[in-house]
């Protein structure tokens, strides 16, 4: 099975993706009604192509952004729970 056919599994190709971009190791977590969240910590700002290839990435979750806060850079991507069905 495609680890993008759930959406743990888009969670964790996610994580994999820029663990492997950015040589940090995102936390990947489930959240309270059945989403998740990937946050990863900025240690150093990478290079243009890097920066291309992160967006790209962090586009396959449903909304993601960046938030500095008392000098801890942190990127984040949320995947929303799969919708009950009617």
């Amino acid at each position: 099975m495609d680890h993008n056919d759930t959406h743990a599994g888009r969670a964790q190709w996610i994580g994999d993706a820029l663990h492997k971009l950015t040589g940090q190791r995102p936390l990947v977590q489930q959240v309270p009604g059945g989403g998740y969240r990937v946050t990863l910590h900025v240690v150093e700002h990478p290079d243009a192509a890097t920066t291309v290839a992160v967006l790209r990435v962090l586009g396959r979750g449903d909304r993601f952004g960046y938030r500095d806060r008392r000098s801890r850079q942190r990127l984040w991507v949320e995947i929303d729970p799969p919708s009950a069905a009617p």
